[in-house]
């Protein structure tokens, strides 16, 4: 017989070696590492391609599984074996694992094992056969992505992804916290109705809007779950995921900026509006904000002032005092109101309340000073008036014949008749007889508001208890109040009796006041006289002694006559010092 191959031998010979071939070329195309396995002599043959992934030779590595389980990462080899990846007892021969191998040169290669189980008769597996494809790339990719969403979830800035049709398909713990809706609750919504967004926009024109690729700024107003208004900064990108076309949506909240910026503009038309001269300075007294009152209090246009130092104002001889006051302002929370004397352009003088407050960065430092004036020319005009009569009362009181002789001139001048000046005489008389029992019934140390002003008006609350209504809360006033407001009471209780309330059956008053705290030792009295029920009230009378002493007697006090048609109102609100821990009790009639 001939020692030749036969013909099918070279055929199949030629077939096997073209197989070889393209199954080489096809291994080293895909860059993959082929591998048999022989369980039952467990020999493992490799591919070149092991040299490709891992820079080993084969021979490098040996021919046992226990070979190749030594270059597995520790934390991946305490999964199971290859053949044991492979249920006996399953169907399914096939298994595709994840794990780490390592490089010849030290480092770790990510790649994907997977391949096919042959099993004998009795379905024990004695072969495997897969590939192993480097997939360092895709893992690196996967936890730069897994690093990027968990960063975007963890973010205090609320960032959500949306759908023009499918809406909201991504919502971080960010926009959890700003809004209030949970992921499971914002997923499906469309993010202008979830968040009640204030636009016309809706949300395919916003997505038309952003279709060209550029991305955008926008200033929205949302409400949160509990109702609470957010101004937000919105900025929005377009992206294509998985063949769709979505839009990242990253919102900065600026609630608290937008309050600031409503705030500061209800300061500029209160200073444009405000009666008192307010500008700012710079903290070395340069003007950098001068209002209209500041224009017409001291005559200068804003354009002469800013630029300019505040010493301008002032005389050279107050002026180390002003400076003075400055430093104190740059060290504190607020400083004044003090009285001063300041210069007007055309160089007369000007008696004003100042008050002065720092303005402050972040960080403390005093970055402005505001500055506040007010004009207390007539104040000083009435202190000066009311100084006399304090003397004047304090020498009535030690000389009864002159207190007589005060209110004996005053009436005398402003009665028709010896009638009119005998009732009113009587009535003053009386008055200042009442407060001054409250003031020695509290040892001269002040006139409790509601004593006072139930003294004052004993004659009327006898007559019908009904007829004047009293409540307060208990106000101890500096003995110097004592007489001025028992002769306003009694001047208005007359009044009443003979015009207003108290001249018919069917009328009343009401004398009530609240106070108000405005500094550690400084209260602001608000007293009310209403009439109600009396006469219509056409015209006010004519303006006699009564009405002068009514609005003139306490010279700090603000004091206002309303004539309506109702019946008479009178405010009056003073300021008063205090000088311990007083009663809070109310005082009521």
């Amino acid at each position: 017989m001939s020692d030749e191959p036969t013909s099918d031998v070279k055929v199949i010979a030629e077939r096997l070696r073209f197989t070889t071939e393209r199954l080489f070329i096809a291994e080293e195309a895909s860059g993959a590492l082929i591998y048999d396995w022989d369980i039952v002599s467990n020999k493992v043959w490799r591919s070149g391609g092991v040299t490709r992934i891992l820079g080993w030779l084969p021979e490098e590595i040996g021919e046992k599984m226990e070979d190749w389980a030594r270059l597995r990462h520790p934390d991946d080899n305490k999964q199971l074996s290859l053949a044991l990846l492979v249920d006996e007892g399953s169907s399914d021969d096939r298994y595709a694992v994840e794990y780490r191998v390592r490089h010849k040169a030290g480092h770790y290669v990510w790649v994907l094992d997977s391949g096919h189980a042959f099993k004998n008769f009795s379905g024990k597996t004695i072969r495997i056969a897969g590939a192993t494809v480097d997939i360092s790339a895709r893992k690196k990719s996967e936890t730069s992505n897994f690093r990027q969403a968990n960063l975007i979830d963890l973010s205090f800035e609320p960032i959500f992804v949306w759908h023009p049709d499918k809406g909201i398909v991504e919502w971080n713990r960010g926009a959890e916290q700003l809004y209030g809706y949970s992921k499971d609750e914002a997923l499906g919504q469309a993010s202008l109705k979830l968040l009640k967004t204030n636009t016309l926009l809706s949300p395919a024109d916003m997505f038309a809007r952003l279709e060209d690729g550029n991305s955008r700024t926008l200033e929205f107003e949302h409400y949160a779950k509990d109702g609470g208004r957010i101004f937000v900064e919105s900025r929005q990108q377009v992206f294509e995921s998985d063949g769709e076309m979505l839009v990242l949506e990253t919102n900065h909240n600026i609630t608290h900026r937008k309050h600031a910026e409503s705030y500061t503009a209800r300061m500029a038309a209160v200073a444009v509006a405000s009666h008192d001269a307010l500008f700012g300075t710079t903290p070395d007294g340069v003007v950098e904000t001068w209002n209209a009152a500041a224009e017409r209090l001291f005559g200068y246009q804003a354009s002469e002032m800013i630029g300019q130092h505040v010493s301008i104002l002032a005389e050279t001889t107050d002026r180390e005092e002003q400076l003075a006051l400055m430093r104190r302002a740059q060290n504190s929370d607020a400083v004044g109101p003090y009285d001063a004397r300041r210069l007007r352009k055309d160089g007369s003088f000007i008696d004003v309340s100042i008050s002065l407050a720092p303005v402050k960065a972040s960080d403390g430092t005093v970055t402005s000073l505001s500055v506040a004036i007010h004009d207390i020319s007539d104040r000083k005009e009435w202190e000066a008036r009311q100084r006399l009569m304090t003397r004047e009362l304090a020498h009535r009181i030690k000389n009864s014949f002159a207190v007589l002789q005060g209110i004996l001139r005053s009436t005398l001048r402003t009665s028709r008749n010896p009638e009119e000046f005998a009732e009113a005489f009587s009535g003053r008389l009386q008055s200042l007889a009442a407060a001054q029992d409250v003031l020695i019934e509290n040892n001269w140390k002040g006139a409790e508001l509601g004593a006072l002003a139930r003294r004052q008006l004993a004659a009327y609350l006898l007559e019908d208890d009904n007829r004047i209504d009293i409540t307060g809360p208990a106000v101890n006033l500096p003995a110097e109040y004592a007489a001025p407001l028992g002769l306003i009471f009694n001047e208005l209780a007359t009044n009443a009796t003979k015009y207003g309330a108290l001249s018919v059956p069917t009328g009343n008053v009401q004398l009530f006041w609240t106070t108000e705290r405005v500094a550690q030792f400084k209260l602001k009295i608000f007293l009310t006289w209403r009439e109600r029920g009396g006469p219509a009230i056409a015209t006010p009378g004519p303006r006699g002694f009564g009405s002068t002493l009514i609005e003139k007697s306490l010279a700090d006090a603000k004091v206002e006559s309303l004539f309506e048609t109702e019946g008479l109102t009178c405010k009056i609100e003073l300021t008063q010092t205090i000088v311990k821990k007083r009663n809070r009790k109310r005082s009521n009639s």
